[in-house]
């Protein structure tokens, strides 16, 4: 209660303070003329209908009739924010005014229009220009101008492309330069470093504003002579133990290139299986674990490229006519154009044929209209069916050999698959292969079998891929520039918007679409592409792009990868997983059984990852039943002189709610201190006793206990020292914490329980809740910042955002985006979700998940991870359809959510569907994992 009575008197302080600084500043308005920009500053006051969503969603406009005003930047002001962040008064004392910055052109009054969103309209009348004044008002507007940058790119949950073009445009144009703290972040391209090379493979968003600000700082060579293509990297040769002679090995893996990743299915049903989890899912698996806040739609995208549709014939005989089913590529670059492809094992090939072709027939009528065509090519002397567009919307190779089918976006790939007789290079020759397939055995009968092999790593470091990734990703963000540049150019007045006149102007740095290869951005009727890659996400892939030359920078940077991995990193590490599923009642629990091992392996490759890791061990702490969730790690004796046994818990206790309602230390700590868990190491002294004031300056009592700050507490009892907030967890949970005996060593060991009718519960709901709602608002401000900063009118702003950056801004609160005018005309962007009270608000991870156990075993040559997942699946029902080609985001990175039924674009999918029924084992106890890497049969 004294607490709550300190914390009323605060606030009440705060209050009276803010109403005496409030009529202390009444309305402000000052502006300087000046050339080519003149510079205004508002204070405007909040009135209380905008407090909440209107400003968390930044819903603020500055408009003047004559359209004067450019690149505003706004600032909402909190009377001591320091002090309101920490005692987490957000939600008492919101902020009361809104502070704004603008450029202006002309030295006559201003009829200004402040929306907050509510309009405030009023007289600005700019002062003459004098150096000092203007200078520093200037410098005042372009520091809250970075500053606010910088805080959207950090809460962005994409690439911050707006930002990042805005402020350097800005700072050519204007001679300023940015503050320490923003000028540090636009001159990193640590991303683009060789030690950073598995960043640039992936495709991270860091990749991608590394290049961003390379090419805006114009530090990309012009273009110029080509030298030639730089050898590959000479790779230390993997040490692969000898296979067993008589390893069982798959008939579908003869027919897969060793370069190429290889996704087997086994059979047609446990495709659909995969297929139908990932459409529950928005064709994105990361839905399951989180709300996201952008959408990709990538499977789409691939599933129209190949061209593959259910028909009837597949729906009569279903995996009758498909025995074995496997997605293979050499790269997983979906969100600009992957060199992936399907194979099929037929048991009946006319009809699988006929299917695929007809298929195809009805792709060509459907894209007529854009060039499509089907024609007969020639490659590696046999005839091979292509189906394609100009911009490769469609783009796939059918051929077959026997009764093995292939549709494939890659010429390279039908080429391999064409020559395999011809060489020893297939998966099934390969020693490495056999070697995993004795680690794995066909008989395991997995559900999902992955293979990821050195080779596939090794061809994604190779000259061709690194030169051509690096121009795709050029490509990409000149599209990307050259749209921002014709908006703000045309916001501004500039009649020439072709890429010389943006240059000129200079909203283009000098050396813009002067690409190596010669290529340029093609924009017609809406829509953006490659001149000879194609359009944007349809790009041919890499395999098929003749690389005749590099520039002197290519060439430095490949040499300078190849001399990262030659001393550091200079093997490539196979990886395989096995996923396995099991039916644990009928009405629709399974279980997940997923073994993952990288073997062979070289430990130093890994060394920085894994040095705080001590030795795995058969042994673990005994946490309680209590226990939902629990974390354990066996870490080395750099800190304690010993190997010590960590672990943390939380219980399934209650939990009060209004503990993480409000934002700040204070309320982040009680939360914390509210929190029903413990931390506990063995034996004692361990890295808890190395924390300030919890080592040898807390004696403990007689019964072990010690008090720490913040009402924290330790108990040393029978050698663990553990800590908690609440000494009744220490009184129940010390007696009972025991090192035990287990049946497997492991470093890591994680253990969480069913939380989906827990007491914790709606802890985690609210939790979810709160960062959705976060993200909600988020998407909703970057619109309205499309609107400010470009000009684009806002009831356009979702859809030129969309086509920016290539994807769908969805809403992870699980509404819909939609502009909303009020009754005084003033429109701004909202959820559909916003107005709902939020209690029936789930975490997409309750829907499905029962429960994990998980374990990581890394010893001097391989590194296993093992987990079980138990899923709430909906009940099996009767005639089910085959779904849509939506395997799982191979691409860099997450999205994909479906669409309105009227605003899809044309579905495809597998040429077959579900027998009459899921077909699953019976209920069976939960797998063991595998005693020996030999072992057989469905294990976890």
């Amino acid at each position: 209660m004294a607490c709550w009575n300190r914390r009323i008197v605060i606030c009440g302080t705060l209050l009276l303070m803010t109403v005496v600084t409030q009529n202390s500043f009444a309305q402000q308005v000052s502006a300087i003329a000046g050339e080519p920009w003149g510079v205004g500053r508002l204070v405007v006051s909040f009135p209380r209908a905008d407090f909440g969503d209107p400003i968390d969603s930044e819903a603020f406009s500055i408009s003047d009739p004559d359209g004067r005003i450019f690149y505003p930047v706004f600032k909402p002001r909190r009377f001591l924010p320091l002090l309101q962040s920490l005692i987490g008064a957000d939600t008492i004392t919101p902020p009361q005014e809104l502070e704004v910055y603008f450029l202006f052109r002309g030295s006559s009054p201003l009829d200004v229009t402040v929306e907050t969103p509510t309009p405030q309209t009023f007289q600005v009348v700019p002062r003459p220009y004098r150096d000092g004044p203007y200078r520093s008002m200037t410098n005042q507007w372009w520091r809250t101008y970075n500053e606010v940058a910088r805080q959207r790119t950090d809460s962005s949950d994409h690439p911050p492309v707006l930002e990042t073009y805005l402020t350097m445009m800005l700072s050519d144009r204007t001679g300023l330069a940015p503050p320490p703290l923003s000028e540090k972040g636009l001159a990193d391209r640590s991303a683009l470093e060789p030690s950073q090379s598995l960043n640039l493979l992936m495709g991270t968003e860091k990749v991608h504003d590394a290049m961003l600000k390379a090419i805006m700082n114009n530090e990309l060579a012009p273009q110029g002579e080509l030298g030639p293509v730089v050898p590959p990297i000479q790779w230390a040769p993997l040490a692969t133990p000898r296979p067993n002679p008589d390893v069982e090995i798959e008939p579908i893996a003869r027919y897969v290139p060793e370069e190429c990743f290889y996704v087997r299915f086994g059979s047609l049903n446990n495709y659909l299986w995969l297929n139908k989890l990932l459409e529950r899912n928005g064709g994105d698996l990361s839905r399951m674990i989180s709300n996201r806040r952008v959408a990709f739609h990538l499977n789409e995208v691939v599933q129209r490229q190949l061209a593959l549709k259910q028909s009837e014939l597949a729906e009569i005989f279903g995996d009758k006519v498909v025995q074995d089913v496997a997605l293979i590529g050499r790269d997983t670059y979906t969100r600009e154009g992957a060199a992936l492809g399907m194979l099929f094992h037929a048991k009946q090939s006319p009809l699988l044929a006929n299917d695929i072709n007809r298929n195809r027939q009805n792709a060509l009528k459907q894209f007529e209209r854009d060039g499509a065509k089907l024609e007969t090519v020639q490659i590696a002397g046999q005839e091979v069916s292509f189906l394609s567009t100009p911009d490769n919307t469609l783009r796939s190779f059918y051929v077959t050999r026997g009764d093995f089918h292939l549709v494939t976006t890659s010429r390279a790939i039908v080429q391999r698959f064409l020559t395999l007789e011809d060489s020893t290079t297939s998966l099934a020759n390969s020693r490495e292969f056999q070697y995993a397939r004795g680690l794995m055995p066909v008989s395991r009968d997995d559900t999902v079998f992955v293979y990821l092999s050195s080779q596939f790593f090794r061809g994604l470091y190779s000259p061709q891929y690194r030169v051509e990734i690096r121009r795709r990703l050029q490509s990409v963000i000149e599209m990307e520039l050259q749209q921002m540049a014709t908006a703000a150019a045309t916001n501004e007045g500039y009649e020439d918007t072709s890429v010389e006149g943006l240059i000129a102007a200079r909203f283009l740095p000098p050396n813009f679409g002067q690409r190596a290869d010669g290529s340029h951005t093609i924009i017609a009727n809406d829509t953006l592409g490659d001149s000879i890659r194609g359009g944007r996400g349809h790009f041919v892939p890499i395999p098929d792009m003749d690389i005749v030359g590099m520039t002197p920078q290519e060439t430095a940077d490949f040499n300078r990868l190849r001399q990262f991995h030659m001393t550091e990193w200079r093997q490539m590490n196979p990886i395989l997983v096995g996923i396995n599923r099991f039916k644990l009642n009928d009405e629709g629990l399974e279980r997940i059984a997923i073994d993952a091992r990288v073997s062979p392996f070289q430990r130093s490759n890994f060394g920085q990852f894994l040095s705080f890791l001590g030795p795995p061990l058969p042994t673990h702490i005994a946490t309680t039943p209590q226990d939902v969730v629990a974390f354990q790690a066996v870490l080395d004796g750099r800190f304690s002189g010993g190997v010590t046994h960590y672990a943390v818990a939380v219980q399934d206790l209650p939990f009060p709610l209004e503990q993480f309602t409000n934002q700040g230390f204070f309320n982040t700590l009680r939360m914390i201190q509210a929190t029903p868990g413990y931390l506990t190491a063995f034996p004692k002294p361990g890295l808890i006793d190395q924390i300030p004031f919890i080592g040898p300056a807390a004696a403990p009592d007689i019964y072990g206990y010690s008090q720490l700050p913040f009402g924290l507490l330790r108990r040393e009892y029978n050698g663990f020292s553990t800590l908690s907030f609440h000494p009744e967890i220490l009184a129940d949970v010390t007696p009972n914490l025991a090192i035990v005996e287990d049946s497997y060593p492991a470093q890591v060991r994680i253990h969480v329980g069913d939380i989906s009718d827990a007491q914790i519960t709606p802890l985690a709901n609210g939790l979810a809740q709160s960062i959705a709602k976060r993200g909600s608002l988020a998407n909703a401000a970057f619109f309205q910042e499309v609107h400010n900063q470009l000009g684009i009118p806002e009831s356009q702003a979702k859809a030129f955002s969309d086509q920016l950056l290539n994807l769908e801004f969805i809403d992870p609160l699980n509404g819909e985006f939609v502009y909303q005018v009020n009754d005084d005309g003033v429109g701004r962007w909202v959820s559909t979700a916003w107005n709902e009270d939020g209690k029936d608000f789930q975490a997409n991870v309750m829907d499905w998940f029962r429960g994990l156990e998980a374990r990581l075993n890394v010893d001097e040559s391989l590194i296993e991870f093992h987990a079980q997942i138990d899923m709430q699946n909906e009940k099996p029902q009767q005639g089910l359809k085959l779904p849509g080609f939506n395997l799982f985001d191979l691409g860099g990175a997450f999205g994909g959510s479906k669409k309105k039924e009227s605003e899809e674009k044309p579905k495809t999918s597998s040429p077959m569907i579900t027998p009459k029924a899921e077909e699953l084992p019976e209920p069976i106890p939960p797998p063991a994992p595998l005693p020996e890497p030999a072992a057989n049969g469905k294990q976890f």
